[in-house]
């Protein structure tokens, strides 16, 4: 899934600050049942960097969402379910950069973030869980300021 993120490093403390947005959909239609789920979110995290082995370098912190959450199920004649909600969450990203040195201007980042407890109320006893883990397999970092500065 792609996502948008701008942050800030800060180099004393190996820390990263960012903001994320990411907006996806899927949808199942299958024996006449037409399900669609929908997220947009945005995002806070804050990382710490563990340590650096010959530059593979893992992190982890927390993360802090504001979500839209969206689920369409139609079936034949039936009513059609539609539910859409704005809501916080909450979970913890983890991974690993790429990274020769500290002052490289880009590196390359493997990033997952992971939502335990991340579910949209359709009534009292009913829900759909959007708990997953997304794994963002290669992204490239860019350090404008190093660029450019």
């Amino acid at each position: 899934m792609p996502d948008f993120t701008a942050g800030y490093y800060v180099h004393k403390p190996d820390l990263n600050f960012a903001i994320a947005y990411r907006s996806y959909g899927t949808a199942t239609d299958t024996y006449g049942v037409l399900q669609q789920l929908k997220r947009r979110s945005i995002l806070f995290e804050a990382t710490k960097y563990l340590f650096d082995y010959h530059g593979f370098v893992p992190f982890i912190g927390p993360a802090l969402s504001y979500e839209n959450l969206a689920f369409e199920e139609k079936f034949e004649e039936e009513a059609p379910i539609s539910r859409q909600d704005n809501l916080f969450g909450y979970g913890l990203t983890f991974g690993w950069d790429i990274r020769p040195n500290r002052i490289q201007n880009w590196l390359l980042r493997t990033n997952l973030r992971w939502y335990p407890d991340l579910n949209l109320s359709i009534n009292a006893d009913t829900y759909i869980s959007f708990n997953n883990i997304e794994f963002n397999f290669i992204q490239l970092v860019i350090f404008p300021g190093r660029m450019f500065g």
